[in-house]
């Protein structure tokens, strides 16, 4: 007599299988969920500093026609989902110039609305305003 036992897998061993299994493909399936929701934030990040970098390029235009940097001092202004708030100031500085010309600290605020709170972007930068000859 000869024993003709075949081996097979057991239902438990099956289902812990498919167990294991599933909680790998949940894992799997948050972790591609985050990785498309921070895709979608740093798209939107970028977004953000091209439109201000634009806004600062026509600041520095009207700037350069101004009578008077002090008219643009504060600027506040909505475009295409995004709100900036431009702030000029005098920066302080110890050295004279052989010119009339004024060094101004500009900052531009961007902010938008992200989910249900708000995305934040700061640029500071530095303009020469007035004759430089």
């Amino acid at each position: 007599m000869t024993n003709n036992k075949a081996r097979a897998f057991t239902l438990i061993e099956v289902l812990a299988a498919l167990a294991i299994l599933a909680i790998s493909l949940v894992v799997l399936v948050k972790s591609q969920a985050q990785s498309i929701g921070n895709v979608r934030r740093v798209s939107i990040y970028e977004k953000a500093v091209i439109v201000t970098e634009n806004q600062l390029y026509w600041t520095y235009i009207d700037l350069a026609q101004a009578e008077n940097w002090e008219e643009y001092r504060t600027d506040t202004f909505e475009d295409k989902g995004f709100k900036f708030t431009i702030t000029l100031d005098q920066a302080d500085t110890d050295k004279s110039a052989d010119f009339d010309a004024t060094l101004l600290k500009v900052k531009v605020v961007t902010t938008w609305k992200e989910g249900r709170g708000e995305g934040f972007f700061e640029l500071e930068t530095w303009y020469l305003w007035g004759k430089t000859q």
